[in-house]
């Protein structure tokens, strides 16, 4: 319970902190730098402390299908939505997650959801409509464009999740995160080299300091604890935590906003 809180919170801290490091980056090279630092930090660590690293065909194949999908399409996706629309909105609507994860675990494990959890995720389907709506109108077309990534970003984190789940017992959690950072930035960093320029800007303490705030802490800290948390808790259960994200995520762009951490 204490790992699912703590990943709740540096989840809902890297929001803000996207939108304003890509007043800095373009979001594709924000993004391969996030997945590859992240990465780097758990390889390194995986190989200072000796964890073994996956073994089987099977395994090695979930490990990198994950890493697609959570990492490449999941990063790719919400970091173009960072910039489209605000960060308290972008956390509500990824907090359709567990909704989605809970549909693909009934799809690929047969894992039914009694009427309980139906009801819970119907209220709190309902709630994310009834918050983000009106944002959305009134943001127009960049706003619908906005939120349709933000999904897309949801629907490759939840896949890649489900996949998770069908190996987090078999593997190390540190060293599988490592592959799955890594081998989901190859996507992303092959994208911003055709796609994107490079940015001089990226070198400014200020934008160091966010990226490796959301590498570390929001990204190779919460996989590395996602897998270990799966290895002993079924999928829908430990999704369930992820419904902390949207409160967390407006209160922290309440309490912090855009000004205050511009001061990094």
């Amino acid at each position: 319970v204490f790992s699912l809180i703590v990943m709740a919170v540096l989840t809902a801290l890297c929001y803000p902190l996207l939108s304003i490091g890509l007043s800095y980056a373009p979001p594709i090279q924000f993004a391969a730098l996030r997945a590859v630092i992240a990465g780097l930090a758990l390889l390194l660590l995986a190989v200072v402390l000796r964890r073994p690293f996956p073994r089987g065909r099977r395994v090695w194949l979930l490990v990198a299908l994950s890493g697609l999908s959570a990492t490449s399409l999941g990063f790719l996706s919400m970091f173009g939505a960072a910039g489209l629309i605000a960060p308290g909105i972008a956390t509500v609507v990824a907090g359709t997650q567990p909704i989605v994860a809970a549909l693909l675990a009934l799809a690929m494990f047969g894992q039914p959801f009694g009427r309980w959890q139906v009801i819970g995720m119907s209220v709190s389907l309902a709630g994310i409509a009834m918050m983000t709506f009106p944002d959305i109108v009134a943001g127009g077309t960049t706003a619908v464009a906005g939120s349709a990534l933000v999904i897309a970003a949801t629907f490759g984190v939840a896949f890649g999740n489900a996949l998770t789940k069908r190996f987090a017992a078999e593997v190390d959690p540190i060293a599988a995160a490592a592959l799955q950072l890594l081998i989901g930035t190859v996507p992303l960093a092959v994208l911003a080299y055709l796609y994107e320029p490079w940015t001089p800007r990226i070198l400014e303490s200020g934008f160091l300091v966010i990226v490796a705030v959301l590498a570390i802490g929001g990204t190779a800290i919460t996989f590395a604890l996602w897998i270990g948390i799966l290895r002993r808790c079924p999928l829908n259960t430990a999704n369930a935590f992820t419904f902390l994200v949207p409160l967390l995520g407006v209160a922290i762009s309440a309490i912090f906003g855009a000004a205050a951490l511009t001061t990094l």
